[in-house]
């Protein structure tokens, strides 16, 4: 793969997140995540099978509730049920933790880059999206998620390429007011 297809293929990945992460914060009212019930799967798109909903089951720990089917593929199988850390390398399961934890607990957006432990060598290839949704009376918390790559099928695992990125929850939009003049 040439350095241009390469970035190409980055370009893409990170393009399918940069939608999915407009349209969380297009859904977003009055400076809170939006619920789990405004999210449109049609309105994701390509990014769809690359998407994922996490239930809180501890702090800093996510269990998949839907997974897409890019990431069924990753986990080697169904992967529903599983911890969100299982894609993940045991040495970056410390920092996804303390993501969650920002995510379901402060409602801050992260997003991350990762390589492939083995068969990127080294490179960037995927990137990951956390985003709090609005908390349901009696439900655990959950987020909307996305693990966006360019790696052939098959297992992989994760762990992270550089900084974090943590956004802040989603803007306070100013009321309006009738003036009558």
């Amino acid at each position: 793969m040439t350095l241009r297809e390469q970035e190409f293929r980055q370009d893409d990945t990170t393009a399918r997140l940069d939608g999915v992460e407009a349209y969380w914060r297009g859904l977003a009212r009055q400076g809170l995540a939006p619920p789990r019930a405004a999210i449109d799967p049609h309105e994701i798109g390509e990014a769809l099978p690359f998407m994922f909903l996490l239930d809180a089951a501890a702090p800093g720990v996510g269990r998949l509730r839907i997974a897409g089917r890019e990431i069924c593929e990753i986990a080697g199988g169904e992967a529903r049920g599983l911890p969100l850390s299982c894609l993940f390398a045991a040495s970056a399961r410390p920092r996804l933790a303390g993501l969650l934890k920002r995510a379901f607990e402060a409602h801050h957006p992260c997003r991350a880059p990762l390589i492939a432990t083995r068969a990127a060598r080294g490179r960037r290839c995927a990137e990951l999206l956390l985003l709090p949704l609005l908390p349901r009376a009696g439900l655990p918390p959950q987020i909307l998620g996305a693990l966006s790559h360019d790696l052939r099928a098959g297992m992989h695992r994760f762990d992270f390429a550089g900084p974090v990125r943590i956004g802040a929850p989603p803007a306070q939009r100013p009321a309006l007011r009738l003036v009558r003049g």
